[in-house]
Parts: C-alpha cells; structure tokens; sequence
C-alpha cells in the first residue's frame, strides 16, 4: 500500500493506492476512474458489495476503481459533539478497501469550503472537474452537498446527462437487520461482538500496540498485554470477551477484559488481554486484537484475590468452551 499527498483546491487529498503514482496533479495521476462514494466506515457487507459493484462498472468503462470518502466524519466539523466513535481509522479503511479490490482510496479534507459546496457544485466542481470520471456507484441513503440536500436520485438524472453511469446500491439485510455501521455501532455498544461480526463479515478489531501495564496480573501468575489504541474508535461494552490477538504475523487466542475496572478505586479505562500458551516480550509491538465473544460483565469483587480467583475461571472456562469445544 503506497500512500500519496495531492494539493488540490480543496485542501490536500490523501491517496492510497495499489501502484505507483506519477505527478502533482490528481486527475492525471489517476487517470479514468470509477469512484464509489460514501464514508464506508467499518467496510461492512453492505459496503463489500457496494465496492465489488464499483470494481465491475470500472472495467466495463475501462478505469480504475476508486473510493472517495473524506478524512474525517462530517460530523466533527459540523457538530463535534454528536459526532459517533468510528469502526475504522483511515488507514485501517485504505487497507481493507484495497484488500477488496479498490485500486485506490481517496480521502479529501472535509473543508469548510467543500462542506459549503451546493449540490450543484460538489458534481461539477469536484467530481466532474478534480476527477476523469467514468462512473459512480453509491448507496440508496447517499447525500452530498451543503447540508445533504443533494441525494443519489439527483447525481445519477445529472450525471445520465454527461453519459456518466450512476449505480445506486440498495439496502441490504442480514437475519433481519440492516448492515448498517450505526446498526454495527449499537451492537457493539451492547457487547453483541457476535452480531456484529455477522455484519461486518469479521471480527470487530482494535489495533495498537502494547505498553507497560502495572505487572499485577505476573503476581497472580496470569500476566496480561496492556493495548494502547485509537482513542476515536468504538469500544465494545466493559466487561471480558474472548478475543483473538496477533502479534508478529501469529494468531493467538486471548481473554480481555476492557474497562475500568471496577475492584480499583480510580482505575484508568484499560484493555488488558491474557494471551493463552504464550510467553514473550512484546512490550511496543503492533497488535491487532478481535472480539469474538462476550463471556461476561464487568464486575466489582471484594478483593484483588477475589478478581484474580474469577479470572482464572474465566480462562479455564474459555478454554474449555471455545478452544477446545
């Protein structure tokens, strides 16, 4: 994964990509392009197909396929306060969109000279002129434009006049939900991680690396990986989950616990992570950590031999029903 930097009128725009780019100006370094649009945070199923029908409209206009999103939720400029934690950083986004066939990811400053761009503007301003673009493919609820008056219905009768063809992707469902990322978001809120992974089409995912902790659990020979993340994404409800760590390019199955921590006075908000049948220093090292199951609540003992004594259930319980079922 390549990464790219564009000065364009509307700030710069960051571009990750399969290949090598050649040039200063956008439009030339990318050439024909196919652009699917929308936020796509969390890339679940609905996006997957979204992206896959942008990916078969670029080969049959013969351009590249592109996701075009911004680099940070609208909602962060407009009303910070209401603005959702998100499933996915940016590069975390780039990764998977690639991993799914886009030959490029493009991420344009959310300005306020483009959030002030009428709908008229956002097409011929910026798609139609920062862009050579061959194709659209967009969801049923897309908006675009000052305050999302414009809507997928418009770009596809506007742009049907350049010859410019427009795929509106429709809703889907999954076991009688709709793939959603605020749907994906709630569930992880409730600590449905199972749900979600349903959604998502894998595992809900954390990636940091690992500090120095308090070394309490070595005491009580059930040391942990402490995991320093984005501070911007989503965390699943408090409590212990059965989880899948990687680190150094092995898998490896974990049991977390994420939370304050109750049994402390004052315990800062951590993600503390048993690894089973593992024992190495991995103090600084990248991790990818995934939430596979949720085993139980946060929950406040009466002393620290109390806490330990139900961890170490927990670990036998988890080993006993998911590791070796």
């Amino acid at each position: 994964m390549k990464i790219y930097h564009f000065d364009t009128e509307y700030g710069f725009t960051t571009v990750y990509s399969k290949t090598d780019l050649h040039g200063d100006d956008l439009k030339t370094a990318l050439g024909p392009v196919a652009l699917a649009l929308g936020f796509f945070d969390g890339i679940h199923l609905g996006h997957q197909r979204l992206l896959s029908e942008c990916e078969s409209l670029a080969t049959r206009t013969d351009a590249r396929s592109g996701l075009l999103s911004f680099d940070r939720h609208p909602l962060m400029e407009i009303f910070p306060r209401y603005a959702p934690f998100l499933l996915m950083t940016n590069e975390e986004k780039a990764e998977k969109a690639l991993e799914f066939g886009m030959d490029y990811v493009i991420f344009l400053p959310f300005s306020n000279k483009l959030r002030k761009l009428s709908p008229d503007d956002f097409i011929f301003s910026l798609l139609l002129s920062v862009f050579d673009l061959r194709g659209v493919v967009c969801g049923f609820n897309y908006s675009f434009g000052y305050k999302g008056k414009g809507n997928a219905e418009e770009l596809k009768r506007v742009l049907a006049k350049k010859n410019i063809p427009v795929i509106i992707s429709p809703a889907l469902n999954s076991e009688g939900r709709t793939v959603s990322s605020t749907v994906i978001r709630e569930l992880l809120e409730t600590g449905d991680v199972q749900s979600a992974q349903e959604l998502l089409g894998r595992a809900y995912a954390l990636n940091g690396t690992i500090q120095q902790g308090k070394h309490l659990g070595r005491q009580y020979k059930i040391p942990t990986a402490n995991l320093k993340t984005d501070t911007l994404k989503i965390m699943p409800k408090s409590g212990v989950y059965f989880t899948r760590i990687t680190v150094d390019g092995k898998s490896y199955d974990g049991l977390t616990n994420l939370g304050h921590n109750p049994t402390f006075k004052d315990h800062p908000y951590s993600i503390e992570t048993y690894i089973y049948d593992f024992n190495e220093d991995i103090y600084g090292k990248p991790v990818k950590l995934e939430f596979l199951k949720r085993i139980r609540s946060d929950m406040k003992f009466d002393s620290v031999d109390a806490l330990f004594k139900q961890i170490h259930s927990d670990i036998i319980k988890c080993n006993m029903l998911y590791r070796n079922p």
